[in-house]
């Protein structure tokens, strides 16, 4: 009898995306006949792009992670009465999602990083899995402690992640010191893109010794007024949004995969985040990066790229400016770094393996 897998990915941003597309496909490319249930407010055309088999979309989310103003900035508040009114019937909300992983006789779960499947498959006798370089617990309790009822919300969370069969930690990752024995390190996850530079230099008419910059603050909005920027000597601009200028593109109209672009081009702008950091320094990529202020995950994702790209961190309103030339510059100064071996995924799925088996 084929096994059912449910995949649960959250849709705070596309890095949940790009850290599990690549485990699914580990695990399919020697279990191939798995009955994959993807679960996901991602766009489809988004994990379809990333996840190499076949799967059936349930097209919601179980999860809201942190509530953002935008890709930066963190909106407390809304957080914590967001998770507030999701924990108010917590012990239904649980039971009703037991009730529907036994009813699809699902045999695990793997979620990055909603903890109510997991909560629920406990309680179902299923095996479940985190994975993540963070979990909402600790980003909860950072922002949003000192809110009534926090201590009761936040120790609910905690107990849904404690309940998992494991929690795999890719490397880079925040502590996670209250997981406690479920824990285990995996390594870095990276699906790295195809150098298709050539083509895109010749698809945009692009000059001999051209360079290509690549912009973009993941799968949240961002305003950047990117047409009041210099122009920039010998560069050529990726950028998530079309522009009247003839030295900057529409990323989306190459019809190109993420992984591709990243992979294609010389630097790379970007807010702080495991997806694009780790397939950057993956690709030898170079990276500037604006702050995400006191978000709890940040300062082990930049010691680690410290460790394995040319980066530098970029100011918010120079970038917002376009005044990074100076910044570019440092960057090409800098000694080449090595790059990280991809072992999380494989890692990762020889654990599941073992679950099915």
């Amino acid at each position: 009898m084929k096994k059912r897998v449910l995949i649960d990915i959250s849709s705070h941003g596309f890095g949940h995306v790009s850290q599990t597309a690549p485990v699914i496909n580990a695990l399919l490319g020697s279990f191939p006949d798995l009955e994959l249930t993807v679960r996901s407010g991602v766009p489809e055309r988004l994990l379809q792009s990333r996840i190499g088999y076949s799967f059936e979309l349930v097209p919601e989310s179980s999860d809201f992670g942190i509530r953002m103003k935008n890709a930066i900035d963190v909106d407390a508040a809304a957080t914590a009465a967001s998770y507030a009114a999701f924990h108010a019937d917590w012990e239904s909300r649980v039971a009703s999602e037991s009730a529907w992983l036994k009813a699809a006789s699902f045999d695990l779960v793997l979620a990055n990083v909603s903890y109510l499947p997991l909560k629920a498959a406990s309680l179902a006798g299923i095996p479940a899995v985190a994975l993540c370089s963070l979990n909402w617990a600790d980003l909860y309790r950072h922002y949003c402690l000192g809110f009534p009822g926090s201590e009761a919300v936040h120790r609910e969370i905690l107990e849904a992640y404690s309940s998992a069969t494991a929690f795999l930690k890719i490397e880079p990752s925040m502590p996670m010191t209250d997981l406690g024995g479920i824990a285990r390190q995996v390594g870095p996850i990276a699906e790295v893109g195809r150098n298709r530079a050539a083509q895109i230099r010749d698809r945009l008419g692009l000059k001999p010794g051209e360079r290509i910059g690549l912009v973009s603050m993941g799968g949240m909005p961002y305003s950047i007024p990117f047409g009041k920027w210099p122009r920039f000597k010998a560069m050529h601009w990726l950028v998530p949004e079309r522009v009247a200028r003839p030295d900057m593109t529409c990323f989306e109209s190459l019809c190109m995969p993420f992984g591709d672009l990243i992979a294609s081009c010389d630097a790379m702008v970007m807010k702080p985040g495991y997806g694009s950091f780790v397939e950057a320094a993956a690709s030898g990529v170079s990276v500037l990066y604006v702050s995400r202020g006191d978000w709890p995950e940040q300062p082990f994702l930049v010691d680690w790229l410290k460790s394995h790209a040319r980066c530098l961190e970029v100011g918010r309103e120079l970038l917002e400016k376009g005044e990074i030339a100076g910044a570019l510059d440092g960057l090409v100064a800098m000694p080449e770094k090595s790059k990280p071996a991809a072992t999380g995924a494989a890692q990762a799925a020889d654990f599941l393996k073992s679950l099915l088996t």
